[in-house]
């Protein structure tokens, strides 16, 4: 007879810790639709995120924006380029028409960072050394939840406006169409529930 009981309650606490997870999943995959992309008017500050197709070449997109705007006295962090990336290699991956001397006075380029924490902490760096108080954080879609729990968490006082990179591979409303687009908010989905454990419970 108590087996049985413990079976019932182990299926049924089985069952809802399941029910829970993906609902939260779905609540997830809402959240990253749920991101808006910035207004021109709101900041010159920009911080690119890589590791991802087209978001180094979506991200100099607004900044051609800023120049027909005549906004100046911006200033632009790629995070997360790893060693071995110059300025020399980011011009090849922006356009022809960039204005070049933006690339010597107006770029930083962050070689350190190897994952959305340490861009977050390297990202602080920055703002601290050149007095930057909000920016515009560009990323994919699909990374951005947990780009911005990690950016808030190391850097709470800071305007940080959202510029979601749409992908171009994973239609993320129709996810339950395409495996690959499954398990990729899957996966980003299991890394924002450690990062956001990681906070709470060792505050960091």
């Amino acid at each position: 007879m108590l087996r049985r009981i413990f079976k019932i309650f182990f299926v049924f606490s089985l069952s809802s810790i399941l029910t829970v997870f993906l609902v939260e999943l779905f609540n997830f995959k809402e959240s990253i639709l749920s991101f808006k992309k910035y207004d021109h008017k709101k900041s010159s500050n920009i911080v690119i995120l890589t590791g991802a197709a087209n978001r180094i070449k979506d991200g100099f997109k607004i900044i051609d924006g800023f120049e027909k705007l005549k906004i100046i006295n911006y200033k632009i962090l790629v995070s997360g380029t790893g060693k071995g990336f110059s300025k020399k290699s980011l011009i090849k991956q922006i356009s022809p028409n960039f204005n070049p001397a933006l690339i010597d006075c107006c770029i930083f380029l962050d070689s350190v960072s190897t994952n959305t924490l340490t861009n977050a902490i390297e990202t602080s760096k920055w703002a601290k050394i050149n007095d930057v108080k909000e920016f515009i954080l560009i990323t994919s879609n699909y990374h951005m939840p947990r780009a911005i729990l990690e950016f808030k968490n190391v850097m709470p006082t800071h305007k940080i406006y959202t510029f979601p990179i749409t992908s171009r591979k994973h239609n993320i409303e129709n996810w339950m169409k395409s495996y690959e687009t499954f398990s990729l908010i899957f996966k980003e989905f299991c890394k924002y529930i450690i990062s956001d454990l990681r906070i709470k419970i060792l505050n960091i």
